[in-house]
């Protein structure tokens, strides 16, 4: 999920799409991260690329997730933005490798099915500065606490995500802000294999003079086997970023 991006990246972020993968834990296609935590010793790596194209220019990274379940309440998730590609109208072209974010929750609520009662999971997401690259990375760390709400009826599946980044900044920025975030997703089991899914995402301004995003998903998966499935995911935001995610899941 890219809540704690570089600046212009968290603009990116905010399209990335959704879809549903295996009986559910977060993975590359998910903003909106999952109330559903992996058992304990069970793992799953997630890949997938996402290409956009707004009024700035064209962009792509990389989007690989390691996901390990310490307990049946706690997991760790890994993130690493291998590498982005960029075309910006008004300048040259670059690439290099992202940032690492860090992962660690803890479910302190279970779902129950005979309770209205949502699953409550507290997040602590950690960005480390890894990009070389300035135009890819701010070179500070971020910090974003979370908590993720979750509840299951029947073949539908809704969650939200509430928190706030803290982002690294240099001494003599004035501007750049911590941003409010929360995203919402709905998720519809149509067959065992198939699921179609909708989100909406939003952040609050990251700087002065700017604006917050507001954005849209539409998504679809299919499981091709018990460990591994494909998805394909569309986005728009109110920065008139459009995007396309493809990429697939391995569970273990």
């Amino acid at each position: 999920m890219r809540s704690i991006l570089p600046h212009f990246r968290l603009l990116a972020a905010s399209c990335i799409a959704l879809a549903f993968a295996l009986p559910l834990r977060a993975d590359t296609v998910l903003e909106t991260e999952t109330a559903e935590l992996g058992a304990k010793g069970t793992g799953l790596v997630s890949n997938s690329v996402q290409f956009e194209k707004g009024r700035d220019g064209k962009t792509a990274f990389t989007l690989t997730q390691f996901e390990y379940g310490i307990t049946d309440r706690c997991e760790i998730l890994i993130e690493p933005f291998f590498h982005e590609w960029s075309r910006p109208k008004d300048g040259p072209s670059f690439h290099g490798m992202g940032d690492i974010e860090i992962t660690p929750s803890y479910m302190i609520v279970l779902d129950k099915k005979e309770s209205w009662v949502p699953a409550i999971v507290l997040a602590f997401k950690v960005k480390v500065p890894t990009a070389r690259n300035p135009d890819i990375g701010s070179g500070r760390w971020d910090y974003y606490p979370y908590v993720i709400v979750g509840k299951k009826f029947g073949d539908w599946i809704l969650n939200a995500n509430f928190g706030v980044n803290f982002v690294g900044r240099a001494k003599d920025d004035a501007t750049t802000r911590n941003q409010f975030i929360y995203d919402f997703s709905v998720e519809r089991v149509i067959t065992e294999n198939w699921s179609l899914f909708a989100e909406v995402f939003a952040n609050s301004k990251p700087a002065e003079g700017e604006k917050g995003t507001f954005s849209g998903a539409l998504a679809t998966e299919y499981k091709f086997t018990k460990m591994f499935n494909a998805f394909v995911s569309v986005g728009y935001d109110t920065d008139h970023l459009f995007n396309v995610r493809p990429g697939f899941n391995f569970e273990f």
